[in-house]
């Protein structure tokens, strides 16, 4: 049996963090291919989920204890952030037998560039230093100057299985939108609360309920906007929940306004759900939404047709819900189950590569 190190910032629950974990626990469904070790640079609230389904966890940002983490005998190291790689990636290439894979997501590094197109050269570096490289979505890998031979996209993982059977909106679900997402100001949430004061007039029931973790301040920000704009009371604002299915259970429509994404846990989820979605056309969200076919994409900062295409969801339920079964189609392909079995082939091709370059 190989045996693999897995590199991460945290185990805080972020989107990462979380898919990895959802990785980690399909694996353990399935007879052991390998024994899974954690390295963290600091912990978190997934720390005990991932102490449940890890082999050994270790929690460090003490130089010497990384690198001598790294340097046991493993197979396989696999880098899941930037900041770990060019922290130790060139570390393990100089010094330690195992294959190196570097994992580029949408975290800071890949979000910066999908958004704006900002090319840090260090991860072209640790890309050709890599025995292989995984991308989120082929988008994304585009986007890098990487070894083609040595590139696999995984496809963008979200543990979708549990929404897959809640009952898509219809005519008595209530004309409620629901935003899963960090208050933040990059997710420009309140533009969400001006389309609601501009849909208040013709649909005086519309509400909108925000989900997510506030580290910032921002959502009283949003209280005072909501106050501001005479929808205080149509402006829900609930706090971070870990189970987002009846927040989702009790809407139609889904939206993200964001000004700077990678490709939404939060909006496959909704997707799972048969919620037809409203979200900005920002980063790699078009891999997994055609605009009109899912739900609606429209331009960060444009209240107007965010607005104008709410409305068209929440007047008619026909067309939400026809929407709703088209989104649901489309997240069963990105089933985590799905996207595990295919790190797994990439860990295990890279780690028999490193063997055979011993061996000679």
């Amino acid at each position: 049996m190989m045996r693999a190190l897995h590199v991460l910032e945290s185990l805080a629950a972020g989107g990462i963090e979380t898919t990895f974990l959802n990785a980690l626990r399909a694996w353990r469904l399935e007879e052991p291919w390998a024994a899974h070790d954690v390295l963290a640079f600091a912990g978190g609230a997934l720390e005990d989920a991932y102490r449940a389904c890890a082999d050994s966890v270790a929690v460090t940002a003490a130089p010497r204890d990384l690198e001598r983490a790294v340097l046991q005998p493993y197979d396989v190291i696999d880098f899941l952030f930037d900041r770990c790689a060019y922290r130790l990636l060139p570390f393990v290439v100089g010094h330690a037998p195992a294959a190196v894979v570097y994992g580029k997501g949408y975290d800071l590094g890949g979000r910066v560039r999908a958004n704006h197109g900002l090319a840090w050269q260090p991860d072209e570096s640790l890309l050709w230093g890599a025995d292989a490289a995984t991308f989120t979505t082929s988008g994304l890998a585009s986007g890098y100057d990487a070894p083609p031979e040595r590139v696999e996209v995984l496809g963008k993982a979200a543990s979708v299985e549990r929404f897959l059977s809640l009952p898509p909106p219809d005519a008595w679900t209530p004309p409620r939108i629901v935003c899963v997402a960090n208050l933040h100001a990059l997710k420009r949430l309140g533009d969400l609360v001006v389309a609601v004061s501009r849909l208040r007039g013709e649909l005086p029931g519309v509400r909108v309920r925000f989900v997510g973790a506030d580290h910032t301040g921002e959502g009283e920000r949003l209280r005072g906007a909501a106050r501001e704009a005479g929808v205080e009371d149509a402006c829900e604002i609930v706090g971070f929940h870990a189970d987002v299915a009846g927040d989702l259970a009790e809407a139609r429509v889904f939206a993200l306004p964001s000004g700077c994404e990678g490709v939404p846990t939060a909006m496959l989820e909704a997707m799972a759900a048969a919620r037809p979605v409203v979200v900005t056309d920002v980063g790699h969200i078009r891999s997994v939404v055609d605009d009109g076919v899912e739900g609606f994409l429209v331009a960060p900062g444009d209240v107007g047709a965010l607005a104008d295409r709410l409305r068209t969801l929440l007047v008619d339920p026909v067309r939400a819900r026809a929407m709703g079964a088209a989104a649901r189609a489309r997240a069963r392909g990105h089933d985590v189950r799905t996207v595990a079995r295919r790190l797994r082939s990439v860990l295990e091709r890279a780690a028999a590569g490193a063997s055979r370059r011993g061996a000679a």
